[in-house]
């Protein structure tokens, strides 16, 4: 079945949009980009398949578009933007079509993400490896992605020196508190912080040693 566009308007909320009308009523509203693509004009008549595909594709825009916006504050690993877009109300294949897409652009790259989700846990907010671990499974990144990323960018050495130096920091809160009570407080506060038994207890035993030195 055909029908005709009998008008044509740009909306007044969203310039950039026009408000089709079929057959003297309001159908939808697309964006200038869809427009031209399907070359819509007052008067033309177009079928059923030729508007699903229009507003497939419109859909498909605006869906892109938020992703852009979303991509140009922060990196977001492929289950974000899926999240994301699922709130926003898109339908899973408008979901998975947009994330190919963005795949394919190198704009969403998990294995990048997972990557620099590590250094940034190293350089700005220092974590252990099972809560980066964690976070980053959380954000739906493969488990072998995780392992690789921080094969790549944080071994021992790494994990020791930043647990080292959250430790310094963090003891010197403790300076009221008996060697005991500061053992106990500085375990758990590393162990939150994701780091292993075996670097927490050469951590401890060095800013001990450190902190025994200071008050002789």
């Amino acid at each position: 079945m055909k029908h005709q566009i009998t008008d044509m308007q740009a909306q007044k909320k969203f310039p950039s949009r026009l408000s089709i009308f079929l057959d003297g009523k309001y159908f939808c509203g697309v964006s200038e980009e869809i427009a031209v693509k399907y070359q819509l004009k007052k008067g033309i008549q177009i079928d059923e398949e030729q508007l699903e595909a229009l507003i497939y594709d419109d859909e498909l825009l605006k869906a892109k578009n938020y992703v852009y916006m979303l991509l140009s504050k922060r990196m977001y690993s492929a289950k974000e933007i899926q999240d994301k877009l699922k709130i926003q109300g898109y339908t899973d294949g408008i979901i998975k079509d947009v994330i190919s897409k963005m795949e394919d652009y190198g704009y969403i790259n998990d294995r990048t993400f997972a990557e620099e989700w590590v250094r940034s846990r190293i350089n700005n907010k220092p974590k252990g490896i099972s809560i980066i671990r964690r976070e980053l499974k959380n954000k739906g990144i493969e488990e072998e992605t995780i392992e690789n990323a921080l094969n790549e960018t944080m071994g021992e050495i790494t994990q020791h020196n930043l647990a080292l130096e959250l430790a310094r920091k963090r003891i010197k809160s403790y300076k009221n508190d008996d060697n005991m009570s500061t053992k106990r407080k500085l375990y758990a506060y590393l162990i939150r912080h994701g780091f292993s038994y075996d670097i927490i207890r050469s951590v401890m035993n060095k800013v001990m040693r450190e902190r025994q030195s200071e008050n002789l």
